[in-house]
């Protein structure tokens, strides 16, 4: 039974926040259909009435004026005299128009639905009800958002590129690029340095469909090499790379593939060389860094053995593999990049 203290302090709580975890869903659902729609390009090409809009997607007018209305309220649009524009947020991320698009990451979320909402029963298998990720769609898993994880890594990459390639350093590094997907740390290493050499494992439909493409389109082609299939299977080598790359993927990878890895990765760099990691790190508490810790339930109702992990025990599992030295670099992204050195 509630005591009269309990009571009086729920009546000093605000229920706000329940009510925007009980709608939480709906936020994004909106903001999934306006993509689908196309509407932020419209929009962003000039349609502004409810009208032309709905002429323009082939939508119901009433149904329409309902969805845009609520993107108002949630800032995303603004609205005078029944004409709308998109807001600052919308024309820099959610336009085609715009080059630093990131609808392809919010469309995404499709991909992630059917088992996020199986997670009472993933927690009590302790297993998701399908991976996401195999060899025969890795392909397909990436190709829908691997542009915009091309703009949100970009600055981090860069960033690392020029801390790890400075100013009067020596050219022509090797770079071996492990799961690299859009090769947005690489590519950002062969804009540094013109003379590197990149390396990159990943999986074959990755290779042909994404990583190909987009180190074309930034005329590396010839730069790169590749060593398609399984990476916890693909034989490095030894001794031949100065800088090794793991984009988040430790993550998907799980502790015990992780650590095998970081010992595969120490063989294969030169003495002296770096490895470098991109991810999303909790605090070692795990208690304060909330999208880390949501992103480890991602991992968990989309992976066998995925999480995510703290600086704490990277650093453990670095040494275990021979680095005798990690840091952090506080880099334009949500955690610190982790580099070791061989």
């Amino acid at each position: 039974m509630a005591t009269a203290t309990s009571q009086s302090s729920a009546l000093e709580i605000s229920p706000q926040q329940v009510l925007e975890i009980t709608w939480g869903f709906a936020v994004t659902q909106v903001i999934t259909t306006a993509l689908e729609l196309n509407l932020f390009t419209c929009l962003d090409e000039g349609c502004a009435t409810v009208e032309d809009l709905a002429l323009e997607t082939g939508s119901s007018k009433r149904a329409l004026r309902i969805l845009l209305d609520a993107l108002v309220g949630m800032k995303h649009l603004e609205k005078a005299h029944g004409r709308y524009e998109l807001a600052p947020l919308s024309r820099a991320y959610l336009s085609k128009k715009s080059p630093s698009y990131l609808g392809g990451l919010v469309l995404h979320g499709r991909q992630l639905q059917a088992n996020w909402s199986r997670l009472t029963g993933v927690v009590r298998t302790g297993r998701p009800p399908h991976a996401i990720e195999s060899e025969q769609d890795h392909g397909e898993f990436f190709a829908q958002f691997v542009d915009a994880l091309q703009t949100l890594n970009s600055p981090a990459a860069a960033f690392a590129a020029r801390e790890l390639c400075p100013p009067g350093s020596s050219p022509g590094r090797r770079v071996l690029d492990v799961g690299a997907g859009s090769a947005v740390w690489s590519l950002a290493f062969a804009r540094r340095d013109p003379q590197a050499q990149v390396t990159v494992a990943d999986w074959p439909a990755v290779v042909e469909r994404v990583t190909k493409k987009l180190v074309a389109r930034e005329g590396a082609s010839d730069r790169f090499d590749y060593l398609p299939g399984n990476f916890r299977q693909v034989d490095f080598g030894a001794s031949k790379f100065d800088v090794a790359i793991l984009g988040h993927v430790c993550h998907s990878e799980g502790p015990v593939h992780t650590q095998k890895l970081f010992a595969r990765v120490y063989t294969a760099l030169k003495p002296g060389g770096h490895l470098l990691i991109a991810e999303m790190i909790p605090d070692d508490e795990r208690r304060e860094a909330a999208f880390p810790l949501l992103f480890a339930v991602n991992m968990l109702v989309n992976t066998e053995e995925g999480d995510t992990f703290t600086l704490e025990e990277y650093r453990a599992w670095l040494a275990a593999a021979g680095f005798h030295s990690v840091r952090t670099l506080a880099a334009p992204s949500p955690s610190p990049l982790i580099v070791a050195s061989k």
